[in-house]
């Protein structure tokens, strides 16, 4: 009977013990929470809310604890590897020192959050959510040094599965739909991505009205898509809190056509069409247009080059600027990766579209 009473007990405190580990899972994930629609720039988020590293070892501990207990709770796995991975922002960089050149952090591990989201998804392969945290790990990308230069390795394959994943088992998650069009953009499959973003808020996400604006200007044949093109800094900026999907106003194509030849092109779509010119510092060729809407919505090319002075003010840009230029080897800095369709070739022709709608964080 003593026995017993001796079980009894144990398993109560060991409830009671578990039941108030699983409230401190619920803080932890309402802090992680909070940490990730900063980061996301999700309206009505914080702006600059973040989780210390001490903070984060905390929470991974108490995570762990609770795992000693439960190990097959793929929702605290899923929690573990969110946790995991703003531990591993921190080691995301580089050093340098005069001795031994610039390296990778030796700190960087993803082991550890692979391996939470991986059980996980073993457990519930239907987890939605192991998807696409597994994807946003893989999309950060591991820091490597290449050619001198610091970079990130992307499994872009594998990120792109398990986002088209949660995408297939929660099609009505906002923020899976999102991801999953950025992933997709960033690969330069614009169409699909378009088609991943349409079905929220009946194609009025912000997202859709970018793409919009982006595909109402045509591309002529044969131009390659350029991900990592000059449009993501000319779309960027220099804005330390930039609007939201902000990186995405703006995309990037090469192609064999002159600048004469380019604008021959966008004649047929618009008879006054002209370029006007502009060259860089360090000689490259180029122009520029701005297409803003007429009173039927339509896109219509400026007649004169004011607007280049105009569009310095963020808040006059309201069309899309479409802009072109020489760049290549000759011009550009060390380890720029361009597409295989002009490798080898040391000047083409970049096309560049900008539009002007952007995201407010509130």
């Amino acid at each position: 009977m003593a026995r017993g009473y001796v079980w009894t007990v144990t398993f109560l405190l060991l409830s009671l013990l578990l039941q108030a580990q699983t409230g401190t899972l619920a803080s932890i994930e309402r802090q992680v929470a909070r940490a990730e629609r900063s980061e996301l720039g999700e309206p009505g988020s914080e702006r600059f809310f973040r989780i210390g590293h001490d903070r984060l070892l905390q929470y991974r501990g108490q995570i762990e604890s609770y795992l000693q207990a439960k190990p097959d709770d793929p929702a605290a796995l899923v929690l573990l590897g969110r946790v995991e991975r703003f531990i591993l922002g921190r080691s995301r960089n580089v050093s340098c020192g005069p001795d031994h050149g610039c390296a990778v952090d030796s700190t960087y591990d993803d082991s550890s959050a692979n391996a939470a989201f991986d059980r996980a998804i073993s457990l519930q392969e239907g987890d939605a959510a192991a998807h696409f945290w597994k994807a946003r790990l893989l999309a950060d990308g591991r820091p490597v040094m290449r050619d001198g230069e610091f970079a990130f390795d992307i499994d872009t394959g594998a990120a792109l599965a398990h986002a088209q994943r949660a995408v297939a088992l929660d099609a009505r998650n906002v923020r899976y739909r999102e991801f999953l069009a950025v992933t997709l953009s960033n690969m330069g499959r614009y169409q699909e991505a378009a088609e991943a973003i349409r079905p929220v808020q009946g194609g009025k996400h912000l997202l859709s009205l970018i793409f919009q604006d982006l595909a109402a200007v045509p591309i002529p044949e044969g131009a390659v898509p350029w991900p990592g093109g000059h449009a993501a800094f000319a779309a960027v900026g220099l804005d330390e809190n930039p609007p939201r999907f902000v990186a995405q106003t703006g995309r990037s194509w090469v192609t064999d056509l002159s600048l004469e030849q380019l604008e021959a092109f966008y004649r047929r779509r618009w008879p006054a069409f002209r370029f006007f010119r502009v060259q860089g510092d360090t000689g490259q060729r180029g122009g520029m247009q701005y297409l803003r809407p007429d009173r039927n919505g339509k896109l219509q090319p400026a007649r004169d080059s004011a607007f280049i002075d105009q569009l310095e003010s963020a808040s006059a840009f309201a069309g899309v600027l479409l802009a072109v230029g020489q760049s290549g080897p000759r011009f550009d800095q060390p380890g720029l990766q361009y597409p295989a369709a002009v490798a080898g070739k040391d000047v083409f022709l970049e096309i560049i579209i900008v539009t002007g709608r952007r995201g407010s964080r509130n």
